[in-house]
């Protein structure tokens, strides 16, 4: 089922300053849909549109053109209905440095109007795995605890949806790595449906359900991880190790087939079907095949490839 549906987005602004120009274009013509319990990537570069993307979708900026609605409620014309479904965070949380974890989550459940048992609190906490810090003030914690303090604290109403800009910007491998866990374990327990911005583009190949290519204010392609991985015919890339590389390479090139060498393996693009051939082929010429390997595409690469 769809939670989310963007048709047909535009967003420009007016040059700042007295100095007039033309507009600047933010998003171009989006359009996106996002099914319920996806973990979706808004991929691209600094200034691509993915921050004005997503605070469009909460409402706070209007578009030029185009619609945008959330379980069904557009977000204009109804936004308490549209927004009752969403946690966010798309700047750095603003939490209370005086204040330990704890009491900034009851203080913001209470301005929120959102009634949590101590054991839903404890729920949340372990959840975003700040148990053992959740009662030290805030000004303490780590960029990363600061963070999932922040996605706590977004997710304390049970929203539908989590809109995150740029989560992991200045984490360490470690951080990013927690981070990554904690949007899995949000799906996996809760149902969660994530979008997430990021310009990380190696860690969402991990993460992701499917990935949405901006660059220049548009979308430029939406591809599940199949897709990106593998692309979207029959035909994969293979890794063949085997004794005699060079034999090998001649006796697959003998088929047709182009062969290059990637870290002393033979790498050739062919179907499943194919693959189980050349080995037959391989080992009755008397070599050895000591592995076969399906090789990923790089999701850097592939942004490349559609950001032309």
């Amino acid at each position: 089922m769809r939670l989310i549906e963007i048709n047909d987005v535009s967003k420009t602004y007016k040059p700042k300053g007295r100095k007039k120009g033309s507009p600047i274009t933010a998003v171009s013509h989006a359009t996106l849909d996002v099914e319920e319990g996806e973990i979706l990537g808004l991929l691209g570069s600094n200034g691509a549109g993915k921050t004005t993307l997503i605070k469009l979708m909460l409402g706070l900026v209007t578009p030029d053109s185009g619609s945008i609605s959330i379980g069904g409620f557009d977000v204009i014309a109804s936004r308490e209905k549209a927004l009752a479904q969403v946690g966010a965070i798309v700047e750095a949380p603003t939490l209370f440095n005086d204040f330990s974890g704890m009491d900034n989550l009851k203080y913001y459940s209470r301005l929120q109007g959102v009634d949590l048992s101590e054991e839903r609190l404890k729920s949340i906490v372990s959840l975003v795995g700040l148990e053992e810090r959740i009662n030290d003030k805030f000004k303490t914690y780590s960029l990363g605890m600061r963070q999932r303090l922040g996605i706590a604290q977004a997710i304390m109403h049970s929203p539908k949806l989590l809109l995150l800009d740029e989560p992991t910007n200045g984490l360490d491998p470690d951080g990013i790595a927690q981070m990554r866990d904690l949007f899995l374990n949000l799906k996996k327990q809760m149902g969660t449906t994530i979008i997430i911005s990021s310009h990380i583009l190696g860690e969402m190949q991990q993460t992701c359900d499917r990935v949405a290519f901006m660059a220049n204010g548009e979308i430029k392609a939406v591809k599940s991880m199949e897709e990106v991985n593998y692309g979207v015919d029959s035909m994969r890339k293979f890794a063949i190790e085997c004794s005699d590389l060079q034999k090998a390479s001649e006796l697959i090139s003998e088929h047709g087939l182009q062969t290059s060498l990637q870290n002393n393996a033979i790498v050739v693009i062919v179907n499943q079907a194919q693959v189980g051939e050349l080995v037959k082929t391989l080992v009755q010429n008397d070599i050895v095949v000591y592995t076969v390997n399906k090789l990923k595409r790089s999701l850097e690469d592939l942004y490349k490839e559609v950001s032309k």
